[in-house]
């Protein structure tokens, strides 16, 4: 069993993690980043207000702030929302007072104030000639908070471009498995051709080395020599033709041409074919096709599906007396095929291998019959060129059941 490569899936998912764990960093950092600065605009404006308090006309001061001014000791000198400040508390500690006397200016977010129990953004400034803080103040209330609140843009954006990184990286992984995929069966196809190839080949030299070595041998002998070497070299042929096949199958190099042919009549012209075959090993064909049966396609690829198929029948039905070739159409777009004898059929072990690559339920009865190997291998990947499917099951009271599945359009 030939175990799949999964560093391709590791560092897609790494890859993947990492670019999350750095977008969700980068968001935290923005956020932060983002409240800081509009906190900072709205201190810079009150800072303005500050200035224009102490040293500008009060009629150019904002009247909807806030506004305290404190000495030097914390105690309130005036406050325009409290007009008797003997009571109010010593504001020394509070944050955006000792930021101003330690920096020149400060502010504060969010805190509720003691005296009119409102929550408040406090930005105070320090003036060292007048020995005074001015402090001014905004209610955190509706419009505040959505002044304050962050914009979401950038997070569409980032998500935006995870999305599309994260996109980018499964497609290059897709492609990636494939082509890995691709190369892994052009691998197992030289092997096992090399491996089919030996047979004939080694067959045709000992032969030949046999006829070298003994010229005197005799007229009818050398010539089966030379006939067993002409069916190997035949073998050899159709091993390297559905070789070729498969290749051309893989590559896409068969394009499916945008012509209409008619399936019912490939059929016929297959069965017509085949008949003296099936007769002299005594099997019965019935077809149960339409008419006609139009599809848009490569007719020598659809002759070669059921060329195939036939084929197989011939070699290995066993025992069958009777082969139905039913086509029936599955709506308007695709078209359904089933291929069943009466035979012995197959192991049901077998079922789920018999499209695979020269694998044989019987080698010795294949090779004897001329079989390759690749036949039904060639059977599926043209199905899969028309966006079809494949499957075989065993025939009731006996045989053996292919169904392939093809796309009309």
């Amino acid at each position: 069993m030939i175990h799949r490569n999964r560093f391709p899936d590791r560092l897609f998912l790494a890859l993947t993690l990492v670019s999350v764990l750095v977008t969700l960093i980068f968001g935290i950092y923005e956020n932060r980043r983002e409240h800081l600065f509009r906190c900072d605009i709205l201190h810079a404006r009150l800072q303005l207000n500050n200035y224009r308090v102490m040293h500008a006309s009060p009629k150019e001061a904002d009247s909807t702030i806030r506004v305290t001014l404190i000495d030097t000791l914390g105690h309130v000198v005036s406050d325009s929302e409290t007009p008797d400040v003997a009571h109010l508390p010593n504001h020394l500690q509070r944050h955006e007072v000792q930021e101003a006397l330690r920096n020149g200016n400060g502010y504060d977010i969010k805190r509720t104030s003691s005296t009119l129990r409102e929550t408040f953004f406090y930005s105070a400034t320090y003036f060292p000639s007048q020995g005074l803080v001015v402090r001014s103040a905004v209610p955190y209330d509706a419009p505040l908070t959505a002044s304050l609140e962050h914009d979401y843009t950038f997070y569409y954006y980032t998500a935006g471009i995870l999305v599309l990184i994260s996109i980018v990286l499964y497609l290059r992984r897709r492609l990636s498995s494939s082509e890995q995929d691709k190369q892994r069966l052009k691998r197992q196809l030289t092997e096992n051709a090399a491996h089919e190839l030996k047979t004939p080949a080694t067959t045709i030299e000992g032969y030949l080395d046999t006829l070298v070595s003994h010229p005197e041998m005799a007229a009818d002998t050398r010539m089966d020599f030379l006939r067993r070497c002409h069916r190997q070299s035949i073998r050899m042929s159709r091993l390297l033709a559905d070789m070729s096949m498969l290749t051309r199958l893989d590559e896409a190099y068969i394009q499916r041409p945008k012509a209409t042919i008619d399936l019912a009549g490939v059929i016929r012209e297959v069965a017509e074919e085949a008949r003296p075959q099936l007769d002299e090993h005594g099997i019965s064909l019935q077809l149960q096709v339409p008419s006609t049966l139009p599809m848009q396609g490569d007719a020598a690829l659809i002759y070669s599906l059921v060329r195939n198929v036939v084929d197989n029948t011939l070699g290995h039905a066993v025992g069958a007396t009777k082969f139905v070739v039913a086509a029936n159409e599955r709506g308007r777009s695709s078209v359904v095929l089933s291929f069943s004898d009466n035979g012995q059929g197959v192991p049901p072990e077998h079922l789920p291998h018999l499209f695979e690559r020269f694998y044989r339920v019987d080698a010795g009865r294949s090779r004897r019959m001329g079989g390759t190997g690749l036949g039904l291998a060639i059977v599926k990947n043209i199905a899969l060129q028309y966006g079809g499917s494949v499957s075989a099951a065993l025939t009731p009271g006996g045989g053996l059941t292919l169904t392939i599945a093809l796309n009309r359009q």
